[in-house]
């Protein structure tokens, strides 16, 4: 009997406690380990059942669970956590980054978000992060050497200036090489401005691009897609790849404020060497003259002043389910290396979503962004400070030209330039330039979009999206009289304004099913349109004093430095307006085996204005692509996490200018009709390109290692071109299909990553990129090839076999036994015809790599960014122009050594290089004595940092770096950063005219996060 009831009491016991255990309560905290701050949003969940919560914004927790359950911690680019409960009430949990997930979902065209895992084409991804570390006034310039195949050449105008941006290498003579840019899958509005840096020697401004009004602490993530297969969705805009960029969203249930502050002082880096030992010539200009009784200073290195950037930023967000808005404002105050050279930008983000109904989402948003410019530099001969600052004199006063740049003139009763020989055209004060020839740019960009989402049942959507973008910039310079020697005797204005319009807008249907885990397919179709509006209008009043003589008036300006159209007896009026449009159809299907094996396939139409008047207002292409997870069926071992071989194959066209079909007349100055220079190009067929891409992805050892292998060949046929009409016309020139340019390549991007200990890790990163270039076909009519561009006598000429970019150039005459012919004791110079140019290189680099290594150990971070370019060449006219002025360190040397020996012939020091070196603006010289290699291998970034935790309270962090960028070379040729342009237009990469020096810079960067 006592047995039993012992019996009876332990079993009610063991039922009292399973009741116990089943009813426990858990709560606990979910932190981001490496942030050490609370996760708002992380699913918690009793394993096997559909119990679960989520963590409210401070990362707290609280459920009724099993006591024997398993916990599971899950959230989106964090490794999922396992906890059993085991009777315990509080359980904490730290959660961190997943190497295998951050990679996992990709944004690719149209803004269709995918597994990586499922892409048949190359395409990479660069966080936000890497961004806004270590930021530039254009944000487009961060992603240099961080992707494969992607090539950025900033133009040398500083902050605000346009960039010039490839993935692998030129593919259209007459067209542009420029990548399409994706602002959450929308088709961004490319230039504000049409005008470019692409005159020699006048100076033209640089009309900035779309990219540097982008604050990079609103980019979530960048996603790079290099071929034309994974940007065939967007057809003809895209056919030289495309960039999509995500911007920041708020996350459910948590409020979030993000403070950045970035301050650096810039220098100037790879001046040209001077001489300064002889003194100025007896005509006031050049420096052929004396030696010196003492050293000149460098006028050049005093003219450059240490350069000062900030960029702040703030962002607020935070939402609920039904809910969500992010809100940011960030400033950039710049004032360049050169005096006087200031850049204020202003830029305003707003985006709110709402979920209505469960099945509708809606989202709106809307983007401003100011920019105001002084004294740009402007690349060139004429009107270019700089000029000044190189060639002024040795030995003469430059602190009394800097402090008296102006003096009075009683015959015109008022202030003029202040110079050594105001009688030449060639250069002038550049204190003067800059304070009374200032160049001033205004532009403002709107953006006002909106999108909604309407699930209809499990799997299948359908979604409509709207923007309207507006630019408007305004361009003035005003030139005070005696401005560039006698030209603008009187004074000058200029007034330019540019408005540019875009309205976009697309419907998706969606459709997504998987079947018994097995089958899988996933299409969109839609339809799009894209209409885009430009005009611009230009005003030029100069000339001399208005006078009447004879009855007849002579001049053209009344009165000196009154700067109105008014003050002109006829002012220069030039005007243009365009308008475009493009309609699109479009689909997109791939289908799905067992997770491993994928087919995609894509087609679109479309129909543009442009090709308005011909025979075939549309084109059609396609593209298909396969990619096999061959882990999926084959075990390879535990160190291999994936094994996938893709490929894919794309013909994708490439649009084509307006007016090229019809007869396009000009209605000029005071009436004036100028009749049609090019025929009509009735039979007009858009450029194609044929794109093959097969490559390689795994990453192995438990996700640590990545590699990504690809081979691509491009063909971009049907390239338009202007060959000479016959005379009988009554046109100057016609236009025909023709051409073939062809670019292939591999790359290379391997990714390591190491938890070494708790407190010490690293990530590091390489990406390898070569690709080589040819001109398959040109066609019969251009038998010496095309001239692409001309720079100061030396051309970038396309013929059939060669490349795109192969440079000639102008060299001294030689004799049979090949030394060099003598004239009056100075070199010979050959002619500037196509014929009597010789070839000097190719001025594209073979192969650009990229290597970034981070480090973390406890709370402390080290990064750095090694890139490299090998190959191509590039041109100086500055070098050549310093030698001509006998300003040049080579030139004081030869003086001193009383000749120059030249290839075993001895010549006279001045006569030598005032022949081969350049003596103004137009003068012909051997450009090809200043071609320099373009290999070049820089630390490009460098930042260390250090994380306060909590400083502000829980979760309240502040991250302090020490940061730099273009710190110095490890190896280079030429006396100039290589990375030199003088216009994002095709063929004038790699030319230096006076270009404003690349800076070094140095910095703190702050992040506060609440």
């Amino acid at each position: 009997m006592r047995k039993s009831f012992v019996m009876l009491i332990l079993f009610c016991i063991g039922i009292c406690t399973n009741v116990l255990w089943a009813q426990s309560k858990v709560s606990g905290v979910v932190m981001d380990k490496e942030l050490n701050e609370p996760l708002a949003g992380v699913n918690v969940l009793q394993k096997g059942t559909t119990i679960g919560t989520v963590t409210d914004m401070d990362g707290n927790y609280s459920l009724e669970v099993d006591g024997k359950a398993t916990l599971v911690f899950s959230y989106l680019s964090m490794k999922t956590i396992e906890e059993p409960v085991n009777g315990r009430s509080v359980i904490n949990v730290s959660m961190v980054s997943d190497s295998e997930q951050l990679g996992e979902v990709v944004v690719t065209a149209l803004g269709i978000k995918r597994e990586s895992k499922t892409l048949t084409y190359a395409a990479q991804t660069v966080g936000g992060k890497d961004l806004n570390e270590i930021k530039n006034v254009n944000m487009i310039n961060s992603l240099q050497g961080k992707s494969a195949g992607l090539q950025i050449t900033p133009n040398s105008t500083g902050a605000g200036g346009a960039s010039k941006i490839l993935f692998r290498g030129n593919k259209s003579i007459s067209g542009s090489n420029q990548p399409l840019v994706v602002v959450d899958g929308v088709p961004l509005m490319m230039n504000v401005s049409t005008s470019q840096v692409d005159m020699v020697y006048g100076s033209q401004r640089d009309g900035g691009d779309a990219m540097s009004t982008i604050n990079p602490d609103d980019i979530a993530q960048i996603t790079l897609l290099k071929g034309a297969s994974a940007a065939a969705l967007y057809g003809a805009v895209a056919a030289n790849g495309a960039i999509m960029i995500t911007t920041k969203s708020a996350q459910a249930g948590k409020v979030a404020i993000n403070v950045s502050s970035n301050t650096t002082v810039e220098t100037a880096m790879s001046l040209p060497k001077f001489q300064s030992s002889y003194g100025m010539s007896d005509e006031g200009t050049y420096s052929w003259g004396s030696k010196l009784s003492s050293k000149a200073p460098n006028y050049a290195k005093e003219f450059y002043r240490p350069g000062f950037t900030t960029n702040n930023s703030i962002s607020l967000a935070g939402g609920t389910e039904n809910i969500s808005s992010y809100f940011s404002y960030a400033n950039v105050a710049s004032n360049g290396i050169m005096p006087k050279n200031d850049y204020m930008s202003h830029n305003l983000l707003a985006k709110v979503g709402f979920n209505l109904w469960q099945k509708v989402h809606v989202d709106v948003n809307a983007r401003y962004n100011n920019q105001h410019i002084e004294n740009q530099a402007m690349a060139g001969f004429l009107g270019n400070p700089i000029t000044g600052a190189y060639l002024f004199p040795r030995g003469e006063d430059w602190n009394g030209y800097k402090n008296n740049f102006e003096v009075y003139d009683p015959s015109l009763n008022t202030n003029v330039q202040n110079w050594t020989n105001l009688g030449q055209e060639q250069f002038s004060n550049p204190y003067w330039m800059l304070n009374r020839q200032t160049p001033i740019s205004d532009r403002n960009r709107y953006e006002f979009g909106g999108s909604v989402k309407y699930d209809i049942m499990d799997g299948l959507s359908i979604a409509g999206r709207l923007r309207y973008e507006r630019g408007e910039d305004k361009f003035i310079q005003n030139e005070y009289a005696s401005s560039t020697g006698g030209r603008n005797a009187m004074g000058q204005i200029k007034d330019n304004r540019v408005f540019s319009e875009q309205m976009y807008g697309d419907v998706l249907v969606s459709y997504n099913k998987i079947w018994d885990e097995t089958y899988s397919l996933s299409v969109t179709a839609g339809s799009s349109f894209t209409k885009t509006n430009s005009s611009s209008i230009e005003i030029i009043g100069d000339g001399a004093k208005f006078s009447v003589v004879d009855g007849k008036p002579t001049g053209n300006t009344y009165y000196p430095n009154i700067f109105s159209p008014a003050n002109y007896y006829k002012t220069r009026t030039s005007e243009s307006l365009s308008e475009k449009r493009l309609n699109s159809v479009f689909a997109t299907a791939q289908f799905g085996y067992k997770e491993g094996l994928f087919l995609d396939v894509t087609a679109r139409n479309d129909w543009s204005s442009a090709l308005a008047f011909t025979d075939g207002v549309s084109f059609f292409y396609p593209s298909v692509g396969a990619s096999a997870l061959l882990d999926k069926f084959i075990d390879f071992g535990k160190n291999v996490d994936m094994f996938k071989l893709r490929a894919s194959y794309s013909i994708v066209g490439n649009d084509v200018p307006v007016f090229m079909t019809n007869l396009r007349y000009t209605l000029k100055d005071q009436g004036s009709i100028t009749p049609p220079e090019k025929a009509p190009f009735k039979t007009l067929k858009p450029e194609k390109t044929n794109s093959l891409e097969v490559g390689f992805d795994g990453t192995f050892f438990r996700n640590r290692l990545n590699v990504n292998l690809t081979y691509y060949k491009t063909n971009t046929k049907n390239q338009f071109f202007a060959i000479d009409a016959p005379w009988e016309t009554g046109l100057r020139q016609r236009y025909v299909n023709a051409g073939n340019v062809e670019n292939s390549g591999f790359e290379v991007v391997l990714g390591w990553y190491n938890q070494f200990t708790d407190n010490f890790s690293w990530t590091t990163n390489f990406n390898f990129a070569y690709n080589t270039n040819k001109i398959k076909e040109l066609v019969d009519e251009l038998p010496d090839g095309l001239s692409l561009a001309n720079y100061g006598g030396a051309k970038v000429i396309l013929k059939e076999g060669g490349h795109y970019g192969d440079l000639y150039v102008r060299q001294i005459k030689r004799d049979d036994s090949g030394k060099p012919i003598v004239e009056n004791g100075a070199p010979q110079l050959g002619g500037d015809g196509i014929a009597d140019l010789e070839y000097a290189g190719d001025m594209n680099a073979k192969v650009n790599m990229g290597w970034t290594n981070t480090f973390h150990y406890k709370d402390f971070t080290l990064s750095f960014l090694i890139d490299a370019k090998v190959g191509g060449k590039v041109m100086s006219m500055t070098e050549a122009t310093l030698d001509g002025w006998g300003v040049s360190e080579r030139s004081a040397d030869a003086r001193d050594a009383g000749q120059v020996m030249f290839e075993g012939v001895s010549f006279d020091p001045q006569k030598f290089y005032s022949t081969v070196g350049a003596t103004n603006f137009n003068s012909q010289y051997a450009n090809g004595l200043y071609i320099y290699d373009a290999t070049n291998v820089r630390l490009r970034e460098l930042s260390f940092g250090y994380t306060f935790r909590n400083l502000f309270g829980a979760g309240k962090n502040l991250n302090a770096s020490l940061i730099g960028r273009n710190l110095f070379f490890f190896y280079k040729d030429a006396p100039m950063d290589p990375e030199v342009s003088a216009s994002t237009n095709n063929g004038w990469q790699g030319f230096d005219m006076f270009s404003l020096p690349t800076s070094r810079s140095f910095g703190l960067n702050l992040k506060l996060n609440f």
